[in-house]
């Protein structure tokens, strides 16, 4: 077994057929071009000493370079590191030296500037790739591929043999590796596929950035599919829209801050999007009220699916014409679900406990880090650490993250419920809850908001909206207004640094 075969295959059924659609530059790779590439840069890895089971770290924004080294890299029986282009020495530092990586491909400006002139925190780190302009101490992407031959047989692989590894966003801690298999990701991607209603005709926007799990559902999910896709390097609602309309997508994959950017942005005059079929939504709750308006203005299907890296994404999903607003959907077939109370009892529907996940997605464990793994599986059970409920019909409900459950004067608040009811304020536009210390009430509620561009709003008016929409206890004693929120890779609010703000 070896992932890479997804892109031999299309190469040999649809040779001409398109497989990346660049759309910063309108550059157009077909599943033969992408084939041989990817061979040539498996051979070249291999020139520079890259052996089987040894990491490959990928410093790369959403391009086609990236999609190749994480192929190359896997289709010679190494590990694909991916990054995040945002990510400072520090961060990168870190995740370098404990996954022990050796190689990095990365872009020029963001290589200079954080690895290379800070190349004495990366002792490990003996050859770095350049995917842009030249850099001294560096080897050229483009000349490394010309020199390499485009024939390469795939490393036999098992489907245990860990292929990837992932970095968890470190909100409880130290971020920890998690270990993907060939066998995680092919099965997973093929599920993805049916779960997309994707065939080998369509053309797919994705839209996450590629070092996140996402790129499970918006790469690999299409490509087992012989689906192409439309992507950019950076996410712009604008120019997301034109390359919909002008490459005539039929599936556009994001995260929730995105659809609402776009939402802001489009215009029907100006955008066709009239070949989109569904929109499907990752990386995090979308607000209610903004699904039926992104319907009704896209002309499409939408939805959200719930999942997580440590289970190579999808766990639960809204199927398309049995979607509840409000639900992240019914578990994915193959895929064990269940909710349990703090001793590990299975919960009745409609009580709130921790959502344990079994299924062919559950990864090996964290890398080198088997204190952790052992706390995070329970058997083969992965403790996810959300908290949720199922209703009679088996649909799952995400009340929130344990970690960010709220104990207000003994009550407990789920700051998901406090923001659900604070974005159905039409004047606000971000807001994410958090818990703040209080000596006589222990914790209490704390609401940071972002308004709309134009509106106005005064902390006491909020207060009230509040407090005639839920219990007093539930109730935000402060609200906090602000110009941007602190995200994530995948544009999730990082509420650890909003009490800093």
């Amino acid at each position: 077994m070896n992932i890479s075969d997804i892109i031999s295959g299309n190469a040999s059924i649809s040779p001409n057929g398109k497989a990346i659609v660049q759309g910063d530059s309108g550059r157009i790779i077909t599943w033969l071009e992408l084939e041989k590439m990817v061979n040539k840069l498996g051979n070249a890895l291999t020139f520079l000493g890259v052996k089987r089971g040894d990491v490959v770290a990928i410093y790369l924004p959403n391009c086609p370079e990236f999609i190749i080294t994480y192929f190359a890299a896997m289709k010679i029986g190494a590990i694909a590191l991916p990054f995040n282009i945002i990510f400072k020495t520090g961060e990168i530092s870190y995740i370098m030296n404990d996954s022990g990586a050796k190689v990095m491909v990365g872009a020029s400006p963001e290589l200079e500037q954080n690895v290379i002139q800070e190349r004495e925190q990366f002792p490990g780190l003996e050859k770095i790739v350049t995917v842009g302009t030249p850099l001294k101490d560096a080897i050229d992407f483009n000349l490394l591929l010309a020199a390499a031959s485009e024939k390469l047989e795939p490393a036999e692989c098992s489907g245990d043999d860990v292929m990837s590894l992932v970095y968890t966003s470190g909100t409880s801690g130290k971020p920890k590796g998690a270990m993907l298999t060939h066998c995680n990701l092919m099965t997973m991607a093929t599920y993805n596929m049916r779960i997309l209603h994707i065939n080998d005709q369509d053309l797919v926007y994705s839209a996450p950035p590629f070092c996140h799990i996402a790129l499970l559902i918006a790469v690999l999910g299409p490509f087992c599919a012989g689906a192409g896709i439309v992507m950019l390097s950076h996410f712009n609602p604008e120019k997301a829209l034109e390359v919909m309309s002008a490459y005539k997508a039929t599936h556009v994959i994001g995260v929730p801050t995105m659809y609402i950017y776009m939402l802001n942005c489009f215009d029907s005059e100006k955008h066709d999007l009239t070949n989109l079929r569904l929109a499907f939504s990752a990386g995090g709750p979308m607000p209610p009220q903004y699904i039926e308006e992104i319907e009704e203005k896209f002309g499409l299907s939408f939805c959200e699916q719930y999942g997580l890296t440590e289970t190579t994404s999808i766990v639960t999903y809204n199927r398309m014409g049995h979607r509840r607003i409000g639900s992240v959907g019914v578990p994915v077939c193959g895929i064990a679900v269940k909710v349990v109370d703090m001793d590990g009892n299975d919960l009745a529907p409609h009580h709130v406990g921790e959502i344990l996940v079994k299924g062919p997605g559950n990864c090996k464990g964290y890398w080198k880090t088997p204190e952790a793994t052992e706390k995070a599986f329970s058997g083969e059970w992965f403790r996810t650490g959300d908290l949720g409920t199922f209703d009679e019909d088996g649909y799952l409900y995400i009340v929130d993250r344990l970690k960010d459950m709220i104990v207000c004067s003994g009550y407990n608040v789920y700051p998901r419920e406090v923001e659900d009811i604070i974005y159905a304020n039409t004047k606000v536009s971000e807001v994410a809850v958090v818990g703040a210390e209080d000596p006589i009430r222990q914790e209490i509620p704390v609401a940071y908001v972002r308004l709309k561009d134009s509106q106005e709003m005064t902390e006491q008016e909020l207060i009230d909206f509040c407090s005639a929409r839920m219990a007093s206890y539930k109730v935000p004693r402060r609200i906090i207004f602000v110009d941007e929120m602190p995200k994530g890779p995948t544009g999730k609010i990082l509420k650890r640094e909003l009490l800093a703000v």
